[in-house]
């Protein structure tokens, strides 16, 4: 049960720049790729959606949690997310991809949401990247029409959970850290990879 019921609720009773900061980058792409559960809310991912955004030329958005403890309280479930800024930024897109972290100790990305054919796409690429892939379970999957990931130009968006296994290989020594992962010294061959796969298979899909 998350602590806020909305983004709303949350920046009501919270503070920019001290809880939590919102950085964007809109390069006017037909793509968006977020995370918008980034900083120390899942961390890492905020991390890997900068790197494949700005690699790929895309726009790029991200909320970071900035607390040094109780990050968690300012994860807010993707189907409540009505962030201003973020549903301004999607709803001028085509396609969307969401980064987000989940709990597990084997490195595995789940695919969802409503874009079939990115979702395809995206799954082959990482596969040939050797990256081991799943279907999302359901309480993860992405579907719902009012996940804010799905409120693109075409109603579909992807979700990619990625466990904590994955997250903490992007990063040499797997620290995890707010200092060592917002240092890109610290961004391993990893994460490079998986970004490289992401665009190719965006770009793939656009073919």
């Amino acid at each position: 049960m998350d602590t806020f019921r909305t983004m709303t609720e949350l920046e009501n009773a919270t503070t920019k720049n001290k809880d939590w900061d919102i950085i964007t980058r809109d390069v006017k792409s037909a793509v968006l790729i977020a995370a918008i559960h980034g900083g120390g809310i899942e961390p890492g991912t905020t991390e890997v959606c900068d790197l494949i955004a700005e690699k790929g030329h895309y726009s790029f958005y991200t909320f970071k949690g900035l607390r040094r403890q109780k990050n968690v309280e300012l994860h807010v479930t993707s189907r409540h997310y009505d962030q201003s800024t973020m549903q301004v930024m999607v709803s001028k897109v085509y396609q969307a991809v969401a980064i987000h972290g989940c709990i597990g100790d084997e490195s595995i990305v789940y695919i969802g949401g409503k874009d079939k054919s990115l979702m395809a796409s995206i799954e082959q690429l990482l596969t040939k990247a050797n990256f081991k892939v799943a279907k999302a379970p359901d309480h993860l999957s992405g579907k719902h029409d009012d996940n804010i990931i799905n409120y693109t130009q075409q109603n579909a968006g992807v979700q990619l959970e990625l466990t904590t296994a994955l997250r903490q290989s992007f990063f040499k020594d797997y620290k995890f850290n707010r200092k060592h992962r917002e240092s890109r010294d610290n961004w391993n061959h990893h994460m490079y990879a998986f970004a490289d796969a992401i665009i190719k298979a965006i770009e793939t899909s656009n073919k």
